[in-house]
Formats: structure tokens, C-alpha cells, sequence
């Protein structure tokens, strides 16, 4: 079963160069998905859709609706959406490439890579490992400042506003401060469950790891190499191509670029464009960092996690390596064929609570349109 990912992160730092005026994706001409897309907008909820795909080697893209209500600019391949925890398979990727390079091992316990003591981060002397952060088994909470009470007897619209409040001024000092306020109730390594504060911890490790800090990290060894010219954590940059996010009300909303100590668990902003050059990435599984990222981890009951990739297997041996990711007005989900030679990129300015759902249904149907299974006898 594919779990959806909601975030509610992000912030600026990374400064972004203008994207090329012309898409270098090309516009795809299949009348099949053209059909699909314009399906996918009937919803009521839907404003637009970005679509990016690799297929044998060969990229194409295409844009459905409108990347901003107000303005009515159309969605293409330049438009920038918050790709919300998409974000961690970026950096997954860092941690491959960290544990490749010898500088750490998946199962180190991290509080070798921790500012100060914390002797709470372990149950029943088994620690937090540095795989635990990677796969969701770290039994941490899923966000610091742990408040459920913020959020109780709130209407689902007035959510991102509370949440907004309660991050807007939380430091990395508050939260490293905070962190030894959590108790373990669980041994890690076992039960998958989405955490942004592992997510948070994952990038503190890899800058001490690396000795830099996370941005210098993503542009100098992802987004510069791969030409992702217009992925980054500023809403400002190239503001011509960005999207705005909306609720499933049809309601503007907010980018996350206040929760300041959220952004690298899913404060990216990227486009079709970019996203096809990093499918690119993920589809070569003869680089040994990319092939690590996606083994299998933990195998759970309904759920195989690799490097925060999610993993479904069939009988034939055939993958699908997929990640969704949503934040207050955006919904987005990365799905690998590696057997097939098919990776798909689906962008959405909507969210709603059948937004990824959707987006993986489109994404299947795609799938068997572009690289269809053949029947076994």
C-alpha cells in the first residue's frame, strides 16, 4: 500500500539561477497522456499539473491547467511547485553518496553525529541508527515542537496558519534543545512511520559527516551537476515560473517558506524540467550510490522502505520505487520503473485528501500506457 506523505516545510536559501526561457524538456505530443492529463483536471479540485517522463532515455514533458488562478499563467514545464517530501530522496541520495565515500555508516549510532549528549535517543540501550533516520523506524515524533494540543478543535483550513505560528521564530537551537525531551517507546529499527524530525536530524548528520552545510551539499553534488537550475528552497527566485498552491476549497495558500526549521524535510521547489534531469539520476543504478539508495531497508507488513524510497516488488522481480509528497497547497509523487525504463514526475498545485491518490493513479495509468507489462504464460 502506497503511503501519502504531508509535510508542511521549506524556507530560502538556496539561491537559484533564472531558468532557461525555453523548457529544456520537450513538449510531449502523445495524445494518450494529453487525454489523461486533461482528465486529471476535471476534478474540482484540480488547477494544474506538470508531468515530466523518461522513458528509455528519452525525456518529454507536458502541462495541464493553470500554475496560478489569479494570473491565469498556463503549468508547463518550467513551473515550480513545492515538491514537499519528495525533498527526503534528495537527500537520501546525499546519504548514499556519504556512506560510498566511507564518511559514515548506515549503522552508526548518530549520536556520534550530534551536537551534545543525548542519552534519552535510545530504548532499552538500543539506539537511533543512522538508517533508522532514512527508513522511518526511528521512533522519533513526527514533529518538534511535539504540540498535538496546537492543532486540536482546529478547522482543517485554519491548520497551516497554527502551524505556521508554531514554527515561524523554532530555531535549529530549539529543536536540538527540545530533542532531549523525546522518549523512545519503542525499540528503532521496526515500525515505519513518517517523521519530519528524522528527516531534520538526517541533514545535521550529513553536514557534520561532510563537513558542509546542506545547501552547499544539494547544490554541489545534485543540482549543479544535473543542471537543476530551477530547484531550491526560495519561492522568489524566478517567480514568473512559480506556482501557486491551493486548498481543496480552491483557497490560495501559503508557501512554507516561514517554517524555517522544516525546509530540507520538504521545502523544495522544483519543476517538470528539473525533475526529469533528476529521474535521470535515480534511473541509473549502475552508479553503486543510486543502486544503495534503493535497496530495501526494512520490510514491513505492508510497506518495503529503501532510502526513504518506498519499494512495491511483483512476482517478476519488477519495481516500482516511489516517494509522494505534499505541503499546504501542493501534491507531488516520483515513481521509478527501473525494468521498465520509465520514470514519471507529476506535479500539482492542489492539496486536498485525494490529490496523491490521484497523481498515483495517473502515474499507474501512464505506466501501462508507455511501458506495459507483458501477460506470463
Amino acid at each position: 500500500m502506497r503511503a501519502l506523505a504531508w509535510l508542511g516545510s521549506g524556507l530560502c536559501l538556496l539561491a537559484l539561477q533564472s531558468p532557461a526561457r525555453a523548457s529544456d524538456c520537450p513538449d510531449g505530443e502523445d495524445a494518450a497522456i494529453q487525454a489523461m492529463g486533461a482528465e486529471f483536471l476535471q476534478s474540482p479540485q484540480a488547477i494544474g499539473l506538470s508531468v515530466g517522463l523518461l522513458h528509455k532515455g528519452s525525456a518529454t514533458c507536458y502541462g495541464f491547467g493553470q500554475q496560478d488562478k489569479a494570473s491565469r499563467s498556463a503549468a508547463t514545464a518550467n513551473t515550480r511547485y513545492e515538491i514537499g517530501s519528495n525533498s527526503k530522496t534528495f537527500t537520501s541520495t546525499l546519504l548514499a553518496y556519504a556512506v560510498q565515500e566511507g564518511r559514515l555508516k548506515l549503522d552508526d549510532d548518530i549520536r556520534r553525529y550530534l551536537p551534545e549528549p543525548y542519552p534519552n535517543l535510545e530504548y532499552e540501550g538500543q539506539p537511533i541508527r543512522v538508517v533508522h533516520l532514512a527508513n522511518l523506524t526511528s521512533e522519533l515524533p513526527n514533529w518538534l515542537p511535539d504540540r498535538p494540543d496546537a492543532l486540536t478543535g482546529l478547522k482543517p483550513e485554519q491548520i497551516p496558519d497554527a502551524l505556521l505560528a508554531l514554527h515561524r521564530d523554532y530555531s535549529r537551537e530549539d529543536f536540538y534543545r527540545d530533542l532531549h525531551q523525546v522518549a523512545l517507546k519503542a525499540a528503532p529499527g521496526s515500525r515505519p512511520r513518517h517523521s519530519n524530525v528524522a528527516a531534520q536530524l538526517l541533514v545535521g548528520v550529513l553536514e557534520r559527516a561532510f563537513d558542509r552545510s546542506y545547501t552547499e551539499l544539494l547544490e554541489e553534488r545534485i543540482l549543479r551537476p544535473l543542471g537543476m537550475r530551477q530547484t531550491g528552497f526560495d519561492p522568489t527566485s524566478a517567480s514568473a515560473f512559480l506556482a501557486r498552491g491551493y486548498d481543496d476549497r480552491g483557497k490560495a495558500m501559503p508557501y512554507i517558506t516561514d517554517m524555517r526549521d522544516l525546509r530540507e524535510a520538504g521545502g523544495l521547489l522544483s519543476s517538470s524540467t528539473d525533475m526529469v534531469r533528476y529521474l535521470r539520476l535515480q534511473m541509473d543504478e549502475s552508479d553503486a550510490a543510486i543502486a544503495l539508495s534503493h535497496r530495501a531497508t526494512i520490510v514491513a507488513e505492508h510497506d518495503t522502505i529503501a532510502l526513504n524510497w518506498h519499494v512495491d516488488t511483483d512476482v517478476h522481480g519488477r519495481r516500482t520505487i516511489w516517494h509522494t509528497g505534499g505541503t499546504f497547497g501542493f501534491s507531488s509523487y516520483v515513481v521509478l520503473y527501473p525494468e521498465r525504463g520509465l520514470g514519471i514526475s507529476l506535479l500539482a498545485n492542489e492539496s486536498d485528501p485525494q490529490a496523491q491518490n490521484r497523481l498515483v493513479e495517473l502515474a499507474d495509468r501512464i505506466a501501462k500506457h508507455l511501458a506495459p507489462v507483458a501477460a506470463s504464460h
